[in-house]
């Protein structure tokens, strides 16, 4: 391979002194930065900011992302075009790049400081670092060199730190598409994943495995630059700790920046900052050859300011990358700038495929790079795809070429190996794959990292069975255990004798387990407990529910001695370092006091990702190829997909019926309990069904008769509200027989049993099974069909009342109460609209649209909106007439809203249609006060002026909104007349009648200064500075302007 070395010789006061240098010669160049400080802060922003919030900027960010060409190719042209020769040598290599390696080699920190890795020919389609191998190096040598022992199989070290849990990164974005990699490649390598990710666990276990073990080592976690004054005052109090750090002194102040990376403190939201020269000096002496660093900016050089130049390189200094050569490392791995996840894990998947398919580590990042390069898409937040030019961001330190002193197996050795493969669990995917989970998976590591026994409760149909099997694999495979034992209560009833055979079998061997099972049994029990309690094992004991199930369970029930046995024994565990974890759909108390005490997790549905993925894959396998965009663009499939809430089981068979039913006819099958579960196959029917009779028939018949009054409901249920609904309830002489002072309890017991669960552990709000109100409504059909009816009436009323609360506090002025509001409405929506269809069917108010509506207009969802408006305005065409005069107020503000929906959509003439329909209406009215009438009718030409001024029938729209003023004046609605006043100045403004204008705005300012309206007063005294600008009154205009940006401001 031929080298070109670009060496720094010095600083000059235009940039560099530098060499170029060939395997024929060498050259003098002079480098000054492509870049102005202007121009390096908006390529800054376009990686650091401008992702964050993609919607606005597109052409800066385009401009920006155009920068980097034009800085690569005015690189280029100082390196390689300043001489003749250089550049004729640089042609002749030109036709074979892949055999090129580039070297930069730096003196100063602000030499690296440059973007090297944008050098581009202009002659050329690509970057030069996409085509060659592309290496920084340092002239400074390191005090140390990595040397690995000789190894027959590569180890690697992950080490992921994910302190802020849920709000954070995927926990297995790398270390999932690692291993599976792995499996397809025909590398031998043994992957472990550091638990948890902390320095202290860090340096612990390199400690613990010694010199030269591991061939690298890949830190997936945050990384940042950062001042003294970001590390003191972090955005979140107290999230950054700084003193009593493991193996490290205090954070001491310092100067300018430095680079730190991200382990976990010691609870979710702590982040322990390891500075890069703390980092090089944990693993300096260790013998690890390579780091990847996926951390944002771990590869960052800032180009000091002049005002900078005087601190010591080491001050200067802030690529954690370049730090980590110090280690004695042969390759590093980091990143320029902060890197998306989809990026991170593009670019990683392609490093290790070719790495493990015995490429180069060199050429493995080159390839990495160009797949980046060929797929510039990437996933920015609020889930919106941007193309990103982020192939830039790797950079790579090397001092010399990577040496994994691999040799190859004894035949003793290659035997052992592929045996202990061979024995390990190897988990069976389901129909559809293994889907997400990840953030359970690490916070019920971190749980038994606490407590070393876990209850995992969660109902049937979540997937525990799953996902248990899954981590068997995944355990052993990233050596968080050195095996697991899993007993399955559903496949047959486990005593404590067989138990201690069949663990026994698996860690003695043939002697021993012969001397071991000539034992009594509390001999084995505490020879067991020991070796279990001194290494770290698993033991899963998995659908404990039938071991105190009743009727219908499966019926694999231990008696309570042989329970009491196997409650000891777990309970010797405590403390150990085998990990304990106990499936069921119950809380479990006999064993709760003795083993997992609080030490619960509750398993939901799947994350909003995950049960995206999953919907595709069983549409894909299910529907046909060109029904499958409508569906997906079905707002009822998305009520669907809410009610489902991610239960995979429920999922699987309820959206296999999409290949002969629309959502919507689903949605109201499984609402009247008429819908068809048996898509899938009779055993899957019987076992979505039977995941909810299990846990119903373990219920008091008390509470299986109370928990008939929550068929109504769906998703979401607000226990602080149900002595109300109770009180509806006894209202209906049907339900006299009821003991609804026992409903609470009953709700605990569906709680204990995961019909129903918490939402955030709040004790007021439940989240519903999605299966448990079809199963409800079931049982309802097979009683008095008179309970059914009494129950929808109790509902229907209980949420009329609900809606006006709610409506009352998104209304408020009170921005807390509105959020509260539209949060209780977003919970509350299934809840509400079904109350709402019984309302429509009954020909009754319809009060909770109102509720509804508000909501939806809040959210800003005009198109559920308008939907909504059509559905209950259909409705209402089919009210006897003598309903209508009854409920004539509300079928004029309903249409009111329809008209308002269409003018939200921008569909005018259907706006003006209904608007015109509602004075028809006005004429109509009865039974109220003459003020209220009048209101009605001036809102309604106010609305018709709002159409004809975007049609821009400005004459139609002043006689609209001039007769909504007289309504107004003539009944004192003053508020009123501001808004009008303020409108009719924008018609004169549009047709230039500018004293006009600047009159009506005039009395709406007046009027909103009279109410305090401070935000209107702000918007009229701005049209009031456009005025003053047209009529060329420049001074005016600026008072009016800083009138209004003061009120802004304020």
């Amino acid at each position: 391979m031929t080298v070109i070395t670009i060496r720094e010789e010095g600083r000059i006061d235009t940039g560099f002194a530098a060499i170029l240098k060939f395997d024929g010669g060498e050259y003098p160049v002079t480098i000054t930065d492509p870049f102005t400080p202007k121009e390096e802060k908006l390529l800054e922003w376009y990686f650091e900011e401008w992702v964050t919030f993609p919607f606005s900027d597109t052409a800066i960010a385009e401009r920006a992302a155009a920068s980097v060409k034009t800085y690569g190719e005015s690189l280029f042209k100082q390196v390689f075009q300043a001489d003749f020769n250089a550049y004729s040598l640089y042609r002749q290599l030109r036709g074979n790049l892949s055999q090129v390696q580039i070297e930069i080699v730096a003196k100063t920190p602000e030499f690296h400081a440059l973007h090297w890795e944008a050098l581009q020919d202009p002659e050329l389609y690509r970057p030069l670092a996409v085509d060659c191998v592309m290496l920084r190096k340092n002239v400074r040598p390191a005090p140390v060199s990595a040397n690995v022992q000789l190894s027959p199989v590569i180890n690697l070290l992950v080490v992921v730190a994910r302190p802020d849990e849920e709000r954070d990164v995927g926990y297995r974005t790398i270390s999932r598409p690692l291993l599976e990699l792995i499996d397809n490649s025909n590398l031998r390598v043994n992957v472990e994943l550091l638990r948890p990710g902390t320095y202290e666990s860090l340096s612990q276990h390199l400690e613990a495995k010694g010199a030269g073990f591991y061939h690298i080592v890949h830190l997936d976690m945050h990384g940042a630059l950062l001042n003294y004054q970001q590390v003191q005052s972090p955005s979140k109090p107290e999230r950054y700790f700084y003193k009593g750090r493991y193996g490290r002194g205090d954070l001491q102040p310092f100067d300018g920046v430095k680079a730190f990376v991200c382990f976990e403190g010691e609870s979710q939201g702590k982040v322990d900052l390891v500075e890069a020269s703390e980092l090089a000096a944990l693993l300096t002496g260790k013998g690890i050859p390579v780091c990847i660093l996926n951390a944002c900016q771990s590869g960052k050089q800032v180009r000091n300011s002049a005002s900078e130049e005087g601190l010591s390189e080491d001050s200067r200094e802030t690529s954690l990358g370049s730090r980590l050569m110090t280690a004695g490392m042969q390759m590093v791995v980091a990143m320029g700038y902060s890197v998306t996840v989809s990026a991170a894990k593009l670019m990683m998947s392609q490093l290790y495929q070719h790495l493990f398919d015995h490429k180069p580590m060199t050429e493995a990042i080159r390839l990495g790079r160009l797949e980046l390069f060929n797929d510039k898409e990437r996933k920015a937040y609020f889930n919106k795809y941007i193309n990103l030019e982020d192939w830039l961001l790797p950079v790579v330190y090397s001092h010399q070429v990577v040496n994994f002193n691999l040799r190859q197996f004894t035949p003793e050795e290659e035997e052992k190996y592929y045996e202990s493969v061979g024995s390990q669990y190897r988990f069976s995917s389901p129909e559809y794959g293994f889907i997400g989970r990840d953030l359970e998976i690490l916070k019920i590591e971190k749980a038994l990292l606490r407590h070393n026994i876990l209850l995992l409760q969660g109902m049937g149909g979540t997937g525990k069975t799953t996902l248990l099997n899954y981590l068997r694999e995944w355990w052993q495979r990233t050596h968080f255990v050195e095996d697991v034992f899993y007993f399955g209560y559903d496949q047959k009833a486990w005593t404590l004798t067989q138990i201690l055979f069949d663990i026994g079998q698996q860690v003695y061997g043939k002697f021993e387990q012969a001397q071991f099972q000539a034992m009594s049994q509390s001999a084995q029990v505490q020879k067991l407990v020991a070796k279990l309690r001194g290494a770290a094992y698993a033991v899963i004991l998995d659908n404990l529910e039938s071991v105190t199930g009743q009727q219908l369970a499966i019926q694999n029930t231990l008696p309570e001695a042989e329970r009491e046995q196997i409650r000891d024994f777990i309970g010797k565990l405590v403390g150990g370092k085998t990990r304990v974890v106990l499936g069921s759909r119950s809380r479990e108390e006999w064993l709760q006091s003795q083993t997992f005490k609080q030490n619960i997790y509750e398993l939901q549905g799947l994350d909003q990702e995950a049960r995206t993925e999953l919907a595709e894959k069983i549409l894909e396998r299910n529907v046909a190829a060109h029904l499958v965009d409508g569906i997906r663009q079905d707002a009822d499939f998305e009520k669907l997909m809410k009610l489902l809430a991610g239960y995979p089981l429920a999922m699987e068979v309820v959206l296999t019926n999409l290949q002969r039913q629309s959502p919507q006819e689903i949605l109201q099958g499984l609402q009247s309990a008429d819908v068809n579960l048996d898509v899938v196959s009779e055993d899957k029917t019987k076992s979505i069904l039977k995941c909810v009779e299990y846990s119903h028939s373990n219920l008091s018949p008390d509470a299986q008769k109370l928990l008939l009054c929550l068929a109504p409901f769906s998703g979401f249920i607000c226990r602080g509200a149900i002595p109300v609904y109770i009180k509806e309830l006894e209202k209906l002489e049907p339900l006299h027989d009821y003991c609804f002072d026992k409903l609470d309890d009953a709700i605990q017991e569906a709680i204990n049993w995961g019909l129903l669960s918490l939402i955030e552990n709040t004790h007021n709000l439940l989240s519903i099974q999605p299966i448990f109100p079809y199963f409800l409504k079931t049982k309802l059909a097979s009683i008095d069909e008179r309970i059914c009816e009494t129950l929808q009436e109790g509902f229907k009323n209980y949420y009329i009342g609900l809606a006006e609360y709610y409506k009352h506090l998104m209304d408020s002025k009170d921005a807390q109460e509105r959020q509260l509001g539209i949060l209780f409405c977003n919970w509350e929506y299934e809840n509400l609209y079904n109350a709402l269809k019984i309302c429509l069917q009954k020909k009754e108010s319809i009060s909770i649209y109102f509720c509804l509506y508000k909501y939806l207009e809040l959210k800003s969802d005009v198109q559920k909106m308008l939907k909504l408006a059509e559905l209950v305005c259909k409705a209402q065409e089919a009210y006897p007439s003598e309903i209508i005069s009854d409920h004539n107020y509300e079928i004029l503000i309903a249409i009111g809203m329809l008209a308002s929906s269409y003018l939200a959509t921008r569909n005018y003439q259907k706006a003006r249609e209904y608007y015109q329909k509602n004075l028809k209406l006005c004429q109509q009215l009865r039974g109220l006060e003459e003020t209220q009438i009048k209101s009605a009718v001036a809102t309604t030409y106010h609305n018709l002026g709002i159409v004809a001024q975007e049609l821009r029938e400005y004459e139609e729209a002043r006689r609209n909104y001039q007769q909504a003023l007289n309504i107004d004046i003539e009944y004192s609605d003053r508020y009123s007349q501001a808004t009008t006043y303020h409108n009719l100045g924008i018609v004169a403004q549009e047709l230039r009648e500018y004293e006009e204008a600047r009159r009506n705005y005039q009395q709406a300012l007046n009027i909103d200064i009279e109410y305090s309206d401070r935000y209107s007063q702000a918007t009229t005294y701005h049209n009031l500075g456009i005025v003053a600008q047209e009529l060329r009154e420049y001074e005016e205009a600026r008072r009016n302007y800083q009138q209004a940006l003061n009120i802004f401001i304020e």
